[in-house]
């Protein structure tokens, strides 16, 4: 919900809605032309056009413009068809992209002091950091953008800049001031007649009002959105409007109103082909047949999710790879600058120590000569030459302080390279394992899938042996993904990337979802797992964090069970806490592997189908534990199985209707 608004108020800056009419007049100017400025201009607005229409043909229209503009030295025209490129990129949800074209414009732009266009540039910018929860750097780009606006006058940037603040603001759930920015940037719109804007607006004032618990008054808001939307053809704004209403009854426990609203939803935007909005509808068709007791429908839709979540994380792994590797080589360079420094300084304290002693030797012996010459001249002088030689003393004292001091400031500065230099190799050290566990635990399954797609193209696999062999591809293929996530999340967590955003979790809700995604092992294994939880327990943690805990934790149980076996998933109130219990009736492990179990000591061990694993998920597990004021804690023994147990702090109690002590749920997949 939040990256679709974010994304809207981006093209706000730009979207007019496209009409065959429209680009037919554009195609004709052009063809008419033979101004190469022009041209330029027009290849852009016909890019600009294409955007709700043909992914495709608006990023072949930008780059014939860039092609063009290279060749004319129009800069201004340059920087404008990157923007377009970008605008498509963040369309399509590829924000790595969008945001690397976004700069190349920023950065022209600055250097022809294109005033209006940086004002555009610094609002998409701050739409991808908001979409990265960066919000910090967003609002700061938000100003600047509004800022510029306010100097050139210039309205309809002004409204856009105020609507994207009230977006963010709603974000970091401070409604009434998101309210605020929101209808202040409405009444501008509504002045110039910016149809696109006010449909933007429309739909986050009612989520506001959603958010708020207030979803009654959020109808009316949307409904007018989507009407106007439909009016003008513009099936982005339509498909925002009917992601909203959804939003909406769900808010009002109406899951089966806000049903047909979803579906319709989804049915646009994979006709727009965007991933983030498929990602978006499907997490909420999940969410409806979650809560309409439809699992089957609930599994299909958490799968699409899930398909284009990974999709994207794939993306985010790539960037931070990138970013790790500039930080690395950034920081050598920096070290290298720092030891030139350091030679230099030591070559300079060399010879200010040299000339010191020649000036000390030069002061002794003319002080020798005095005192003969005094010696000679008689002893009434010998009371000037004691106090000449105790002023050497003092000058030889005052500079060997001097050096003293100089030493130890040099020992101080190797102390501080030393330490820069562990770091480095620090992080050299996880750039290095990162890159071997994606080189060696991901090209199995990946060498695997290729082979099994060859045999099944052949036609060389028995039809009673397919299905074998699609359950084996199934379960790889979701190893290799969950293998992707605890990467990507171990990658955070060591570049301390990874904030804690508590929430109340209803647990059996989160263990339900996730023996949902894990039913294809549990039948592959055919195990049986059962879960016993007390009534009302919910869990204040971070969602996301505890999600990935649970599934592990199921993960491994399964990994290590035999055929028959079974895993027992238990949950109980003990004080301000809930301890949550995962047991299996396993292989167990050996005692001595049981101290470096969660610090990532021991070799990853393949599960009795020879599953593989790359030995981060227990540590990780552990880490996101303790950053939610948790503990974990294993117990096994060989031949008889493992008991994982998990403390997690307790929210307030839910009042249950029903009467029974405990609720049970088993699945024998």
């Amino acid at each position: 919900m939040k990256s679709f608004l974010l994304v809207g108020f981006l093209l706000l800056w730009f979207t007019a809605y496209p009409q065959s009419e429209k680009i037919t007049k554009l195609q004709s100017q052009l063809n008419a032309t033979s101004d190469p400025n022009q041209q330029v201009l027009l290849l852009c607005e016909l890019s600009k056009q294409h955007w709700n229409k043909s992914f495709t043909s608006s990023l072949a229209y930008a780059n014939k413009a860039i092609k063009l503009a290279q060749k004319i030295d129009d800069k201004k025209g340059l920087a404008l068809a990157y923007n377009n490129i970008g605008v498509a990129y963040d369309m399509y949800g590829d924000y790595s992209k969008a945001s690397s074209y976004y700069f190349k414009s920023l950065r022209i732009r600055e250097a022809i002091g294109d005033s209006a266009g940086l004002s555009a540039s610094y609002n998409n910018i701050a739409s991808v950091y908001a979409i990265q929860s960066n919000y910090a750097k967003s609002i700061e780009l938000y100003n600047k953008s509004m800022n510029i606006a306010l100097a050139l006058q210039d309205t309809p940037a002004v409204a856009m800049a105020l609507g994207n603040l009230g977006s963010v603001y709603q974000q970091q759930q401070q409604l009434d001031k998101a309210l605020d920015y929101i209808l202040r940037g409405l009444e501008l719109e509504k002045n110039n007649h910016n149809i696109p804007g006010v449909l933007i607006s429309l739909n986050n004032i009612g989520l506001i009002y959603s958010e708020k618990g207030e979803w009654e008054k959020a109808l009316p808001y949307h409904n007018k959105a989507m009407k106007i939307a439909r009016e003008n053809g513009d099936i982005v704004d339509e498909a925002y409007s009917l992601n909203a209403l959804a939003e909406a009854y769900m808010a009002g426990n109406r899951s089966d109103l806000a049903l047909p609203y979803a579906l319709e939803n989804l049915q646009l935007v994979q006709k727009l082909n965007s991933k983030d909005e498929i990602q978006i509808a499907a997490e909420q068709l999940n969410k409806l047949y979650v809560n309409l007791g439809d699992y089957r429908n609930a599994h299909k839709y958490l799968t699409l999710q899930n398909q284009y979540e990974d999709s994207v994380q794939l993306a985010e792994v790539k960037t931070q790879l990138i970013g790790l590797q500039l930080r690395y080589e950034k920081e050598k360079a920096e070290q290298e600058n720092l030891l030139l420094k350091a030679e230099a300084s030591l070559q300079q304290q060399a010879l200010q120590r040299r000339n010191a002693i020649q000036l000390i030797t030069v002061v002794a012996l003319l002080t020798v000569c005095v005192v003969a010459f005094g010696f000679f001249k008689g002893r009434q002088r010998l009371h000037r030459v004691n106090a000449l030689l105790l002023q050497s003393n003092t000058d030889i004292q005052r500079h060997s302080d001097t050096l003293t001091l100089q030493k130890e400031q040099l020992a101080n500065q190797a102390a501080l390279l030393s330490s820069q230099k562990e770091e480095l190799e620090r992080l050299n050290s996880i750039k290095d394992r990162l890159f071997s566990v994606i080189a060696h635990d991901l090209k199995g399954p990946l060498v695997s899938l290729k082979g099994l797609l060859h045999l099944a193209a052949k036609g060389t696999v028995p039809q009673e042996k397919m299905k074998h062999f699609m359950a084996s591809l199934e379960a790889s293929q979701q190893n290799s993904l969950w293998l992707l996530d605890n990467l990507l999340l171990w990658a955070k967590a060591q570049m301390s990337g990874l904030l804690v955003r508590p929430e109340e979790i209803d647990i059996l809700d989160l263990i339900k979802q996730n023996l949902l995604l894990l039913a294809p092992q549990v039948d592959q294994k055919q195990v049986s797992v059962t879960c016993s939880l007390e009534p009302g327990l919910v869990l204040q943690a971070d969602r996301e964090m505890t999600n990935l805990v649970v599934r592990n934790l199921v993960s491994n149980a399964i990994k290590f069970c035999k055929r028959g076996d079974t895993i027992s998933i238990s949950g109980y109130r003990e004080g301000t806490c809930i301890s949550l219990a995962v047991t299996d009736t396993g292989i167990g492990m050996a005692p001595e592997r049981l101290p470096n179990l969660f610090s990532g000591g021991n070799a990853s061990s393949r599960g009795t189908a020879n599953e593989k694993g790359s030995g981060l998920g227990l540590p990780l597990c552990k880490y996101f534990v303790e950053q939610n004021h948790g503990s974990i804690q294993v117990e096994s023994v060989p031949g008889e199985g493992s008991t994982f147990t998990v403390k997690l702090p307790a929210a307030s109690p839910k009042q249950q209707a029903s009467e029974h002590t405990a609720q049970q749920e088993a699945l024998a997949i």
